[in-house]
């Protein structure tokens, strides 16, 4: 199946999951070359994702007319390849790295809009803060006038019904008066709609899987 045709069976899968509702896909496209981030840019696809800082960094000039979200894990040494680069930052987890976000996003002189990503299941393994550290984080970076909190984001356990914890992210972010929920990839974005996704993670339903 050609990059054009998965795409446009991955939309039509989220307008049958949203029914009417708006949710933007976000094509996951690390480790994809530009060529092909090329073609699902000129079928249509306005919105990637990038997980690494410096391939985010390379690859933004090569795609004209793209934007671009970060939704990996963000080391504070590659903050300065992201911030002004991204329209939306999904990972931020602790209050060192969005202070180091701020700062740079004061030095270049412009408002980066971030999401923060919350550890649902508690997985030790995962990036995230934990559901009860989540309102000092708000917090603090609510503070930071060169900081935006647009919503959260959360990646379920890979072994379980991820309904509970996309409901959970929901929850959490009503509490706190937030309207984006970055939920789902590949495997169960049509389930993180129904739960209330407003963006979605998609790489290997689009781009194949990766070797």
């Amino acid at each position: 199946m050609s990059i054009a045709d998965a795409l446009a069976e991955v939309r039509q899968k989220v307008a049958d999951a949203a029914q009417g509702r708006r949710v933007q896909l976000v094509a996951v496209s690390k480790t994809v070359d530009a060529t092909r981030v090329n073609e699902a840019r000129a079928a249509g696809q306005l919105v990637f994702g990038e997980n690494y800082a410096q391939e985010l960094r390379d690859k933004a000039p090569l795609v004209i007319g793209a934007q671009w979200h970060f939704i990996g894990p963000l080391q504070r040494n590659k903050v300065k390849y992201v911030v002004g680069v991204a329209s939306l930052i999904h990972g931020v987890d602790s209050s060192g790295l969005a202070q180091e976000i701020a700062s740079r996003a004061r030095s270049v002189g412009i408002v980066q809009p971030c999401l923060v990503q919350v550890n649902v299941a508690n997985e030790p393994q995962k990036s995230g803060c934990l559901p009860t550290e989540l309102p000092s984080l708000l917090d603090s970076m609510r503070a930071a006038p060169s900081l935006r909190v647009d919503g959260l984001m959360c990646i379920p356990p890979a072994e379980r019904d991820p309904r509970p914890h996309f409901a959970q992210l929901r929850e959490l972010a009503s509490q706190h008066d937030l309207a984006e929920l970055s939920m789902g990839m590949s495997a169960d974005y049509e389930a993180a709609i129904e739960e209330g996704a407003t963006l979605v993670r998609v790489g290997s339903a689009i781009f194949g899987r990766r070797g």
